[in-house]
């Protein structure tokens, strides 16, 4: 499969970048094309090689293999989404934090892991991470951009799900991520803000009132003491069984 960009998306990305400085959000959009093609193409590698490959073409565009499954924004936009499938997700964020990545001279993170980015394998009850056009600040403490990756499908969710359904989704993604001292972390970040990053959060959740995700974010951080003290699965910080059976691959190689 090729991933092609519109001609004018270095221009769309240097003013989301300028936008993303203003709102106080802690990531990039990578405008530079060889930048792109080349984090595009390592970050599918790294995840998802050696059984499904990635290059680029003669002609310089990526080329990545097809993922099975199908992405879990079309079954959270049809009311089909389950926490089980949001606690694969997790299980794959957890994965792809185990990476060491040579840019952070630290563990990986993908800074947009919405659920648009998360392929679901019905077959195998499998998730796995796409689309890599965005990363986290490259001074950003390691604890702090994993966090960040948390939250991003935490507002995603929220803004798109019915009220009776967050918090158990909410849980089944947070249980099948499985790091206590991560999860935990959140905290601070569930407080919905003022001025230019309520804008931000306004775009990541869906424009939901204030009011609504106010309430929505209190009971995900009232919840937090139960999901942060959910029995560990292998005795040192892995996802309860109970929730996830599949075991995490070892950390893989350093990104360029």
């Amino acid at each position: 499969m090729a991933k092609r960009r519109r001609r004018a998306a270095w221009l769309v990305m240097r003013v989301a970048n300028a936008f993303f400085r203003l709102a106080g959000n802690p990531v990039e959009a990578i405008a530079d094309d060889d930048e792109w093609r080349s984090w595009e193409v390592d970050c599918f590698a790294m995840l998802h090689g050696p059984a499904y490959g990635a290059g680029v073409n003669p002609e310089g565009t990526p080329v990545v293999s097809v993922l099975p499954g199908g992405d879990l924004s079309r079954l959270l936009g049809t009311g089909e989404l389950r926490p089980r499938h949001l606690a694969a997700a997790g299980l794959e964020l957890r994965r792809a934090h185990e990476f060491h990545s040579s840019y952070y001279a630290g563990r990986w993170s993908h800074s947009d892991p919405h659920t648009g980015n998360f392929l679901f394998d019905a077959a195998t009850g499998r998730a796995r991470l796409v689309d890599f056009e965005m990363r986290h600040h490259r001074d950003l403490p390691e604890a702090r951009r994993h966090a960040d990756d948390l939250l991003v499908m935490l507002q995603d969710v929220c803004g798109r799900c019915e009220r009776d359904a967050w918090l158990p989704l909410a849980e089944g993604f947070l249980a099948g991520y499985g790091r206590r001292e991560i999860v935990a972390s959140l905290e601070p970040l569930l407080r919905v803000p003022r001025g230019i990053p309520r804008l931000w959060w306004a775009v990541r959740t869906s424009w939901m009132s204030r009011t609504e995700l106010i309430g929505r974010i209190a009971g995900l951080r009232e919840s937090l003491g139960r999901i942060v003290g959910l029995p560990d699965g292998d005795g040192c910080g892995g996802p309860p069984r109970a929730i996830i059976s599949a075991r995490s691959p070892a950390r893989g190689h350093c990104l360029q």
